[in-house]
């Protein structure tokens, strides 16, 4: 297994680590908060079970007060017969009965029950039914009777069905004289349903649902309330003379804790928290893995640098050698102590300095990376080498420094120049037999020697053509190595365009009637450009005849001048079938055609072109292309101005 090998798996091992860090503690975190929501609602309980006490203990005692008042009015009244010893005037007794029924608005009636029978009631209207009533006849009520009697302390029963009619609470003192003879019994019938609907009005008011239950014995049945939802309630005791009751109350509308949003909110937290720890144990375990991709990083540049088989230097932004590979070392001949801290200058002749102050003088690194430069090795040789630099550092200011490269290019120029001399010399020796060979064939075929028969005229217009297409070709390659071995003169001076346009219309009008198309200039060009006329001549020309050569028949090539900014651009658009996409690149290049198969239909050496990017930038101008496969093509070239037309500009 490789180092990098196992560096990745301890990554992915690391990987796993913190993601399950981060889970572990997403877990933890989100156990508290459950345990926080927990305890929070346990707490809003008790305090719900505490509030809900306090408020069903008001409600038992005001029942207990409403009871106890109408109690104690009957127990009054029996120390009263207990004072008469038993004797009970009716009329004496009117008046104090009135006073009781208004002093307790619940009290349906009072009845006095000598040996146990009703003889007495008050008030006697609505309650006839039961003025007469035997208890002993009554077995659902005389068992109660009789515990009373027995106790000799009063009780109060119910609710229960009154032979009146409706529900009431039913409040019997038993009655004995001072020689503690039993008398009798005093009833006091308690209307239940109003009593119990002021009780409801009192809950409602505190926001209390309450149920009354009837305890008797381990048995409890509901005597006034409705069915419980599952809320918290809570139920308290109500004990009176003998009766034993349970009131339950709960919320009438609770209010839930927001648990829910408590709980989002609680594992949002919890996400964040362990989300943010996880980012952050994975961004120092990839700050980690970036630092030591950027020591291999670093150790493969440095090898890379080392066993480069072309020169390499840093330098500094002074143009000082920081470091140098063994190739460079043996290209100057030197050993790295003697090149480093030193100059790069010092190594070289005027193209050296003049290659870096360029270089280091420029902003972005790129108008002076490349270039060609003289070296000197040790023994005082000159190099001619290839120079190319790229700026590092860029986004510090002061700081930025350089690597260099350096190829050594003195077998490759001596190669081109052997080359050129050679495409030159074959040239030159191919034109005199070609002159030779088109100068008779000149003469036969114009009947000067006599004349021709027909079946040879078809044979001599062929050699005709192809000698001239030779020509062309010895002249383009003559032009061609002219111009990189720059022995081709160019001499630029101000000229009138329009006069130079017309002399190419019509010296190419020939070669394009051949083809079936017309030539026409759009508009008339007033302007004065700086260019070697007879060069211009030669690139227009070469664009005309490719537009004439490429587009349809009775199709126009469309020649145009106008003015942008210091530059007259003329332009020579076709409406042939466009160039493709993928050519764009090559189109300039030496003996590059887009179709260049054997059996190709359009004639051409594929150097007209590159002659004419060579001719415009020798005379300081531009040459460029506008195509859309399909749609034709315009070539177009950018001339200088010449100073008096700059002048005519308007400011």
């Amino acid at each position: 297994m490789t180092s990098l090998t196992r560096q990745q798996a301890r990554s992915r091992r690391r990987r796993r680590l913190n993601w399950t860090i981060s889970l572990a503690l997403l877990l933890v975190l989100g156990l508290g908060v459950e345990l926080l929501l927990q305890q929070y609602a346990l707490r809003q309980f008790e305090a719900a079970q505490q509030r809900l006490t306090a408020r069903a203990g008001e409600v038992r005692a005001m029942l207990l007060s409403e009871l106890n008042a109408t109690l104690h009015l009957a127990t009054g009244l029996a120390s009263y017969i207990s004072a008469r010893h038993g004797q009970v005037h009716s009329p004496e007794l009117q008046p104090w009965l009135d006073g009781l029924l208004r002093r307790s608005p619940y009290i349906r009636n009072i009845g006095l029950a000598p040996d146990n029978r009703i003889s007495f009631i008050y008030p006697l209207a609505g309650n006839e039914a039961a003025l007469g009533l035997y208890f002993p006849d009554r077995p659902e009520q005389w068992p109660a009777v009789q515990r009373i009697i027995a106790d000799g302390k009063p009780g109060l029963v119910g609710p229960l069905q009154l032979v009146q009619g409706g529900s009431g609470l039913i409040y019997r003192v038993p009655v004995f004289l001072d020689d503690q003879g039993y008398w009798g019994l005093i009833s006091t019938v308690i209307d239940f349903d109003p009593l119990y609907a002021e009780v409801e009005r009192v809950a409602d008011e505190l926001n209390l649902a309450i149920h009354l239950e009837r305890l008797d014995g381990a048995a409890a049945s509901l005597v006034k309330g409705h069915d419980a939802d599952g809320s918290p309630t809570v139920a308290l005791q109500v004990q009176l003379a003998g009766a034993h009751w349970r009131l339950e109350a709960r919320e009438a509308h609770a209010e839930t804790p927001p648990l829910g949003w408590l709980r989002l909110l609680g594992w949002s937290l919890a996400l964040a928290i362990s989300s943010l720890i996880g980012l952050t144990l994975h961004g120092q375990h990839r700050q980690a893995a970036l630092l030591l991709a950027l020591n291999h990083s670093q150790r493969q540049f440095r090898l890379a640098f080392e066993m480069a088989p072309q020169g390499l230097a840093l330098l500094d932004p002074q143009g000082r050698l920081l470091s140098v590979n063994q190739a460079l070392c043996e290209l100057l001949q030197r050993a790295p102590e003697d090149l480093l801290d030193q100059p790069l200058a010092r190594f070289g002749d005027p193209t050296l300095s003049a290659y870096l102050d360029g270089l280091l003088g420029a902003r972005d690194g790129r108008s002076a990376g490349s270039g060609h430069a003289c070296l000197i090795d040790a023994h005082g040789e000159s190099i001619d080498a290839a120079l190319s630099a790229a700026r590092l550092n860029s986004r510090t200011s002061g700081g930025d420094g350089w690597i260099l490269h350096v190829q050594d290019i003195r077998e490759s120029k001596r190669l081109q120049r052997l080359q050129n001399e050679f495409v030159s010399t074959v040239s030159h020796e191919l034109r005199t037999p070609l002159t030779a060979i088109s100068g008779p064939l000149e003469l036969i075929d114009s009947g000067a020697l006599g004349e021709v028969p027909e079946h040879l005229r078809q044979m001599l217009q062929i050699a005709r053509h192809n000698s001239r297409r030779l020509g062309l070709l010895i002249n383009d390659l003559l032009d061609i190595g002219k111009l990189e071995a720059e022995r081709m003169p160019i001499a630029c001076e101000p000229m009138a365009l329009q006069p130079l346009l017309d002399q190419v219309l019509q010296s190419n009008e020939a070669y394009a009637a051949g083809h079936g198309v017309r030539l026409r200039q759009i508009g008339v060009c007033a302007d004065w450009v700086r260019v070697d006329g007879q060069r211009l001549h030669q690139v227009l020309s070469n664009l005309l005849a490719n537009a004439a050569k490429f587009s349809p028949p009775d199709q126009d090539v469309e020649l145009r001048g106008e003015r942008r900014g210091q530059y007259m651009r003329v332009s020579v658009r076709d409406r042939g079938p466009g160039i493709a996409l993928a050519f764009h690149p090559r189109i300039f290049q030496k003996f590059a055609q887009a179709d260049a198969s054997d059996t190709r239909k359009k004639g051409g050496t594929g150097l007209g072109l590159a002659i004419s990017k060579e001719l415009i930038e020798r005379m300081g101008g531009q040459i460029g292309f506008d195509s859309i496969e399909g749609l034709g093509a315009t070539f177009w070239v950018e001339l200088p101005l010449a100073e008096p037309a700059l002048q005519e500009q308007p400011a």
